[in-house]
């Protein structure tokens, strides 16, 4: 354990953040574009507080892309702290 290297934060935080950003971003216009895409969206609506996948709007978006951006980027520093 003393000879492991030390990984860099920000780049894997930033990594992950935007990781997470496109995919909920990708899986928001597979909702849109497909009506029965709904296992996602349930999820996305259970572990982000304040949206909604039925009559999504864009305030409602922007709020969850911030929210799993942030939620990715802290996912990495945890990642990289607790390793």
């Amino acid at each position: 354990m003393k000879n492991m290297p030390i990984l860099p934060i920000l780049p894997i935080s930033w990594t992950l953040a935007f990781f997470v950003a496109v995919i909920f971003t990708l899986d928001v216009i597979a909702g849109l574009l497909l009506p029965d895409w709904y296992v996602m969206q349930n999820f996305w609506e259970l572990i982000l507080p304040g949206y909604t996948a039925s009559g999504i709007g864009f305030g409602s978006f922007l709020l969850a892309l911030v929210e799993s951006f942030v939620g990715g980027f802290l996912a990495g520093v945890i990642f990289v702290v607790f390793r």
